[in-house]
């Protein structure tokens, strides 16, 4: 899906390129996504590992609200550990104080 995505931006902006002025050129020119370079583990039917595969992966701009959810997540695991570090060291404290009675 991502590669047919490229394929069809690259064929606008050949297309804006002869046909079209500057600006549009541009707007087309800001959707272009960024090209990463990406691992990822192969394996057989069996499962059995064969080794890493490097491959192409596209960041579009569009998409950049995909990447919020996920960091989004990322924050209220911090918060919740961070929560659950204090509370740990509220309880631990209270059995501090109950051990000095």
């Amino acid at each position: 899906l991502k590669e047919e995505r490229v394929l069809l931006l690259d064929a606008w902006r050949v297309f804006e390129k002869a046909k079209g002025d500057a600006e549009s050129l541009a707007k087309v020119d800001a959707m272009l996504p960024r090209r990463v370079k990406r691992k990822r583990m192969r394996t057989d039917e069996s499962g059995a590992e064969l080794g890493w595969e490097e491959y192409f992966d596209y960041h579009f701009p569009d998409d950049g609200d995909s990447n919020a959810g996920n960091l989004k997540i990322l924050e209220m695991a911090a918060k919740w550990k961070q929560a659950q570090q204090a509370q740990d060291s509220s309880s631990s404290s209270e059995d501090e104080s109950d051990d000095e009675d």
